[in-house]
């Protein structure tokens, strides 16, 4: 048998062992002759203040991106980890290690990755061991080694707590390694109870903290099951330091991650309801107090994290209180949402033509749903809210969002606009997460009438002090008018419309809606050529949001003439299609069954059945119908599987209609 030719492995390969080549750029080529190379060299001189020297000037030109990407490419990793951080010199690894940091800030996650997989975890567990053996040393104090030597246990410390938040940050295996490390949380939380740790060392260790903890059970029940390092926590929430809003963002992880409330936690004052004193109190005295903060904790960057922590409460409030609610509707009993492989057409489409599946669908004129049944149906149909006794009580929580924490995120929400403007977006996040959650309760018990009474009145304040000025302004900051449209959604939602408009604001939404078209014109608008990413961000567009505005404005009790010219305005958005993007299909057909749920509403005769909507409805569903069959399920799973279900609920809805009129 003839012998197999060998192959060439080394045909197009670099040599391994052999230098990086130039770049063919002239411009880096110098750079890399110039900085790079020379200060590379000196980073491996036999001299220890060459080599100490290199590594500080290494990490003040890591922000450069050009420099940077030219340390990568020269191996800078390969030469600190052979020799950098195994130095003779203090100095020299604590440079060494701050490189790594930078290096991690710097780059994507994919760096932090290839870092784990080199076995950075070792290393770093081999030098925090150091650290606390010289922190707790009998024989030589801390407090009794020059402070020089000091500093730079400190600068180590902070680089490599630093390094792990940014490793955490990569990817859930690595924070599983991490967590399995008993050293690591050791050396975090003793670092907290160690007298002389800089507050600046503090946050950064609570900051690590936060990202740990986040859905990390194992290592929330090992720190709840430790009492003294819970107990800590607390502390320093109460302590009035500039770590207590770093505190709460961990404790906040921590019961969020073992599910305590207001009335569900075995230690008590261990709940969300219990940091918002702190964080608001913060808000409300961190610009005055800014020699209380320092390094990487300035008194806007509190604030943010404390409107960040504000926003996470908010929405982890509403899931508890969703989690006590029946599940979410899932379709109609005899007809699923989520049609099943065997039922779907020959094409692989779920969804047919009533008329030509009506004996498949269990709908033929001999079993018809009666009357009530169909209602019962509608109820799931447009949302109606669950009466579930066991629904979680959240009051305590809910007040202090509504009372306490509203009105100072207001008046950080009220700053001036700018690209940069941080705090505001912070403001603008936590005011929508609260508003939403709001919408999310029912208040149809009446035992929270106080609550709903003070939120309506800070809904409208909300809305002429930040909506109506941006309307006006007709800003050409996208950004901002998108921001701005989720938190009108939000509040109208929150108080069903029941909002005080300036004229003509209904088109100024309107208007919006159009000039959002043009953000994503193209032949892929309607989701069938999109990517994932983009089909994730479909329905957090700004197109979407409008229609969901102006569906909110529209709801019972509005004016008829406010509710026929919104209705007017959803059913050209539909009448558009297959133009129209699928998301903002699926939610203007949503918006539509809300506002003519009920044939009780003073608008349901003279708009929906008087101007025709009934029939445009009818006309629009084989449009929407089609729509959703050009959207492949494999590639576009939710946009098609909520495009499904708005087409099927529409039928339905008509149905209910019909019936509910007498028509049938």
């Amino acid at each position: 048998m003839a012998k197999s030719k060998p192959r060439n492995r080394q045909k197009n390969r670099a040599d391994p062992t052999g230098k990086p080549k130039p770049p063919a750029d002239p411009e880096l080529a110098a750079i890399r002759e110039q900085r790079i190379l020379p200060v590379l060299k000196d980073l491996q001189s036999p001299d220890l203040k060459t080599r100490s020297a290199a590594a500080t000037a290494i990490s003040n030109i890591i922000e450069d991106s050009k420099c940077r990407k030219l340390l990568l490419r020269e191996q800078i990793v390969k030469i600190l980890f052979e020799q950098t951080l195994t130095d003779s010199s203090l100095e020299t690894r604590s440079a060494g290690w701050g490189i790594l940091r930078n290096l991690a800030l710097e780059e994507e996650a994919d760096f932090c990755i290839h870092l784990y997989r080199q076995d950075v975890l070792t290393a770093i567990e081999g030098v925090v061991k150091t650290i606390i053996q010289t922190i707790e040393s009998q024989d030589v104090p801390f407090s009794k080694l020059p402070t020089p030597q000091q500093s730079l246990v400190w600068s180590l410390t902070g680089s490599l707590i630093s390094l792990i938040s940014s490793l955490s940050e990569a990817q859930d295996e690595i924070v599983e390694a991490i967590s399995k490390l008993a050293t690591i949380p050791n050396f975090l939380f003793g670092l907290l109870s160690f007298e002389p740790t800089p507050l600046e060392i503090q946050n950064e260790a609570l900051s690590c903290l936060a990202t740990l903890v986040e859905d990390n059970k194992p290592l929330v029940e090992t720190i709840v099951e430790n009492g003294d390092w819970l107990k800590k926590l607390i502390q320093i929430k109460d302590s009035g330091l500039a770590t207590n809003v770093a505190a709460c963002g961990v404790l906040h992880n921590i019961f969020s991650t073992m599910q305590w409330s207001d009335h569900k936690t075995p230690v008590e004052g261990a709940s969300d309801a219990f940091l918002i004193p702190t964080l608001v109190h913060t808000m409300e005295t961190a610009n005055s107090h800014s020699n209380g903060t320092n390094g990487h904790s300035s008194p806007d960057q509190v604030i943010q994290l404390a409107l960040e922590i504000i926003a996470s409460i908010s929405t982890s409030l509403q899931e508890a209180l969703e989690n006590g609610h029946e599940k979410e509707f899932e379709g109609f009993a005899d007809e699923p949402a989520d049609i099943d492989a065997d039922e779907m057409d020959a094409d692989g489409d779920g969804v047919e033509d009533p008329a030509e599946g009506a004996e498949e669908d269990g709908e033929s004129e001999d079993d018809e749903m009666n009357m009530d049944e169909i209602e019962a149906d509608m109820e799931l149909v447009t949302g109606a809210d669950s009466n579930d006794d066991d629904a979680p009580s959240e009051e305590l929580t809910l007040e202090r969002l509504v009372r306490d924490a509203a009105p100072q995120i207001l008046i950080f929400a009220k700053s001036p606009a700018s690209p940069d403007n941080l705090i505001q977006s912070a403001a603008l996040s936590a005011l929508n997460n609260i508003a939403w959650t709001i919408s999310s309760i029912d208040f149809s018990t009446g035992h929270l009438n106080s609550i709903r009474k003070v939120w309506s009145s800070f809904v409208q304040q909300t809305w002429q002090e930040i909506v109506s000025p941006v309307l006006a302004s007709n800003t050409a900051d996208i950004e901002l008018a998108t921001s701005i449209t989720s938190l009108a959604w939000a509040v109208s939602r929150s108080v069903e419309g029941a909002i005080k408009l300036q004229p003509e604001e209904q088109r100024k939404f309107m208007a919006l809606y159009q000039a959002s078209k043009n953000l994503n014109s193209g032949p892929e608008t309607n989701g069938a050529k999109k990517s994932a990413e983009e089909e994730t961000d479909a329905f957090q567009g700004l197109g979407v949001k409008c229609i969901g505005v102006l569906g909110s404005l529209a709801l019972h009790p509005a004016p008829i003439a406010l509710n026929r010219q919104i209705g007017i305005f959803l059913l050209t958005v539909l009448a558009a299609l297959p133009d129209t993007p699928a998301a903002d299909a699926v939610e203007a057909l949503n918006q539509l069954m809300d506002i003519y749920t009920d044939k009780n509403y003073d608008f349901d005769e003279p708009v929906f059945w008087g101007d025709g909507f009934y029939k445009h409805l009818e006309d629009i569903v084989p449009k929407a119908r089609k729509l959703a069959k050009s959207i492949d399920k494999r590639k576009f799973g939710e946009l098609r599987a909520r495009i499904d279900e708005a087409v099927l609920n529409t039928t339905r809805f008509l149905k209910y209609k019909k019936t509910e009129r007498g028509l049938d």
